[in-house]
C-alpha cells in the first residue's frame, strides 16, 4: 500500500498486539501539522492488517495524506534507526515506548536510538503513571 507525493515524512514504527490509539492518532496529526506524509512499518507475522491499523489509514486516505506502509517479520530498534538515518525525508520517528523495543532487539548492550539523526516521539502507556519530578 503505497502513496506518495510528500517530501517529508514520519516513520511509524509499530508492533501487531501493541497498539495504542493514541500513538496513532499522534502520528496523524503529526504528519498533518507538518505537511508530511507517513511511513508506517508494522511488525507482526500475520498476513492480517490489525484493525488499529487499518483505520489508520482509512483516515490518512480520507484526509489527503500520502503513506506507504510495509510489514516486516523482524523489527529491532537498530533497523528503525537504520532506516530513518538512511532516508533523508524522515524528519521525525514515531514509537509506543522505549522500553518496548527493547525486548525485541538482540543488541540490548548498545543505545541505537542516541545515534537517531531526528527527533523520537514516544507514547506512555494508558496504564503508565508519572511521578512529577521533585523541586
Amino acid at each position: 500500500m503505497i502513496r506518495s507525493g510528500y517530501e517529508r515524512k514520519v516513520l511509524l514504527a509499530v508492533r501487531a498486539g501493541h497498539i495504542d490509539p493514541r500513538l496513532l492518532v499522534t502520528a496523524r496529526n503529526l504528519c498533518q501539522r507538518m505537511g508530511a506524509g507517513l511511513e508506517i512499518l508494522l511488525l507482526g507475522a500475520s498476513d492480517e492488517l490489525p484493525a488499529e491499523v487499518a483505520n489508520l489509514v482509512k483516515t490518512l486516505m480520507e484526509d489527503g495524506v500520502a503513506y506507504s506502509l510495509t510489514r516486516k517479520s523482524t523489527l529491532r530498534r537498530r533497523d528503525i534507526v537504520n532506516y530513518a538515518n538512511t532516508h533523508e525525508c524522515i524528519t521525525s520517528v514515531v514509537i509506543d515506548s522505549l522500553e518496548g523495543w527493547e525486548s525485541v532487539a538482540a543488541d540490548r548492550a548498545s543505545d541505537p536510538w542516541a545515534k537517531l539523526a531526528c527527533p523520537l516521539v514516544t507514547a506512555v502507556p494508558a496504564n503508565t503513571t508519572r511521578t512529577p519530578p521533585s523541586a
